[in-house]
């Protein structure tokens, strides 16, 4: 298999459905860039891009997707469910295939360097990447999110980890990584109670005293008024997603309230979806060559092989 890296930038706009269109036509047309999915939600006012590439195209998509952002996107009147800090909120590089979590860091601290003296910006890295262990936690610094910023920057414990501890109203602050897959997905509730929804939320989150690897954020359906929690899993071998759905069932038992559908958001990893459906079959004994696609491919691969061979 060959080496193959991602970057899963999230922007602050899900509602206009002509810019994204427009951003996702400029990005295919650059040479070498693979735009993977585009997920855009109303709800949160926000949509996530999955690209793939060599690390050339990476950065070429960035810097269009910053430009564009700093062009079109004014956070001072960006609304949506979902913690924030700038129009282009984050951009993470997560190695898939014989790439390394260290070079990712080094992917992402260059880019990060480069984003901001290109477009003089505060940048801030998280994850693996980050240089200040307080902010290996992307809440952390997003706690405040966009309309604390200005504030935020003052204190010289936050100053940036690139460029100036300038305030950009119109921008915000970005946040650059490298982490291992997220799995991220939203879960839809039978109540319109956002009260009921966050305690559920804080019940199933690492930092309120929940599940390692998560975290959750209540919100409501901007058109129905439906309550739904957000839920992403920074280590889904460590916290299957079969544990979260059953704890938010249980912690919503307690308020008369069900899970009744979720919504995967982006792309996330086969085996997270593999693991989740041998809990709920309680096929214990099931194997991977047991997919028919699986058990094709692993022939014809080894037919191939065959073939090579002098």
């Amino acid at each position: 298999m060959s080496r193959i890296i991602s970057a899963i930038p999230n922007i602050c706009e899900g509602k206009d459905g002509v810019f994204i269109n427009d951003l996702t036509r400029k990005l295919s047309l650059i040479r070498g860039l693979v735009v993977l999915d585009v997920s855009m939600d109303r709800t949160r006012n926000r949509t996530v891009f999955a690209l793939t590439g060599d690390k050339e195209a990476l950065f070429e998509g960035g810097f269009l997707m910053y430009e564009e952002a700093v062009q079109k996107i004014d956070m001072r009147r960006h609304k949506g469910e979902y913690p924030r800090l700038g129009a282009l909120d984050v951009f993470p590089f997560v190695p898939l295939s014989e790439v390394t979590i260290d070079e990712a860091v080094g992917m992402a601290r260059e880019f990060a360097r480069e984003v901001a003296e290109r477009f003089k910006i505060p940048v801030y890295l998280f994850s693996e990447a980050a240089q200040n262990p307080l902010r290996k936690d992307i809440e952390r610094i997003r706690s405040v999110e966009y309309e604390g910023l200005a504030e935020r920057l003052r204190d010289p414990q936050w100053a940036p980890d690139f460029g100036a501890a300038d305030f950009k109203p119109d921008f915000g602050a970005t946040i650059i990584g490298a982490r291992q897959p997220l799995v991220s997905f939203k879960v839809y509730l039978s109540t319109t109670d956002i009260t009921v929804a966050q305690k559920m939320a804080n019940a199933v989150q690492y930092s309120t005293g929940g599940l390692r690897y998560v975290t959750a954020h209540a919100g409501n359906v901007s058109d129905t008024g439906r309550a739904l929690i957000a839920v992403s899993i920074s280590n889904y071998k460590r916290t299957p997603i079969y544990q979260v759905m059953e704890m938010l069932k249980i912690e919503g038992s307690r308020y008369g309230v069900s899970v009744q559908n979720a919504e995967m958001i982006g792309l996330i990893p086969e085996s997270a979806f593999i693991d989740a459906a041998r809990y709920y079959l309680k096929a214990n004994d099931f194997t991977l060559d047991q997919l028919l696609e699986r058990n094709i491919q692993k022939h014809l691969h080894q037919e191939l092989s065959l073939d090579e061979k002098p």
